[in-house]
């Protein structure tokens, strides 16, 4: 029997991957996965003003900072939402409007540089070579970062893209892709290719029925993949005061999952939709997200050589 400690999209929160790490130890995890977007999406430029102080704008309200006791205690609320910071004066600020690539050179740079501090932080407190431990790029993920992972794969951290891994008898193939989405993420792919891509990671199997599918995108049509309906403009549509809610999973990944009927599929992207359904005989999860409020989802999985034999839903 091996227990699997499933998690994703923590999305930059070094909260949240500390708690993913101590959950190893908590749960007693024999695999420990954390499988798509890693890394964060806002830079919160903190400025210096003339009287000394410095001043930036998150959390929904404008913050002054009166010394660096309360700007290091901003940078860490900040890193434990997902955020990444840079200090500026006024006039680095202004030259950073006017220049977006170099406000990407700046972003890329940050992303490297926590994802490696996580990585030093995951080797130091988990045994790697003894625990299976793998850590997954998602859709949102630069490609940039798919090195960073590698480097770390000679101290027991698995990168598992174009690999097919074994739990417990099960082979595990992942994928980070998914079917087109109105923000052009790094990792997308028309749905006719998302099904090539998959039908090719699948030959890689002797056996596909008795496999698990760590696929980041959900699958269309089940309790995995509802986000809010959008306008034209990226607005959420209001019906009665409503949000009304769509359907925004795969097709491919779902055609995929009836065909092989795996034994179980691991899936995130859609954060508000955490939780569990099933396509014929194959169990499909999404722990969901809360990264930016610190909150840790989960699901805790056991599986034998005979298969999936029960799973449940942590929260923290």
């Amino acid at each position: 029997m091996k227990r699997i400690f499933f998690s994703v999209d923590v999305h930059g929160s070094t909260l949240v991957w500390r708690k993913w790490i101590k959950a190893q130890e908590t749960y007693k995890a024999d695999v420990l996965i954390l499988a798509g977007d890693l890394t964060g999406k806002v830079l919160v430029p903190i400025i210096k003003q003339n009287d000394g102080t410095w001043t930036a704008k998150y959390f929904g309200r404008k913050w002054v900072l009166k010394n660096e006791t309360e700007v290091k205690e901003f940078e860490e609320r900040l890193e434990g939402a997902g955020a990444y910071y840079i200090r500026v004066n006024k006039e680095e600020l202004e030259e950073l409007k006017a220049n977006p690539d170099k406000v990407n050179k700046i972003m890329n740079e940050k992303m490297v540089e926590r994802l490696r501090k996580w990585l030093d932080l995951l080797v130091e407190n988990v045994n790697t070579k003894e625990v299976m431990t793998i850590v997954m790029p998602g859709n949102d993920d630069e490609f940039i970062i798919d090195d960073v992972i590698k480097e770390y794969e000679d101290r027991g951290v698995i990168y598992p893209l174009d690999k097919v891994l074994e739990i417990e008898g099960h082979e595990v193939i992942s994928s980070p892709y998914v079917n087109p989405t109105p923000w052009n993420t790094p990792r997308e792919m028309k749905e006719k290719d998302l099904e090539k891509h998959l039908k090719n990671l699948i030959k890689k199997l002797k056996d596909p029925e008795n496999a698990i599918f760590n696929f980041h995108c959900p699958p269309y049509k089940t309790h995995l993949d509802l986000a809010p309906k959008l306008t034209k403009d990226l607005r959420p549509v209001v019906v009665a005061g409503m949000v009304e809610y769509e359907h925004v999973g795969s097709k491919a990944v779902r055609k995929i999952i009836e065909k092989y009927q795996p034994i179980l599929g691991l899936h995130g992207h859609i954060h508000e939709s955490g939780g569990v359904d099933k396509i014929g005989k194959t169990v499909v999860l999404n722990p969901g997200s809360e990264y930016s409020e610190g909150v840790l989802k989960a699901y805790i999985v056991e599986v034998d050589r005979d298969g999936l034999k029960k799973y449940w839903k942590i929260e923290g």
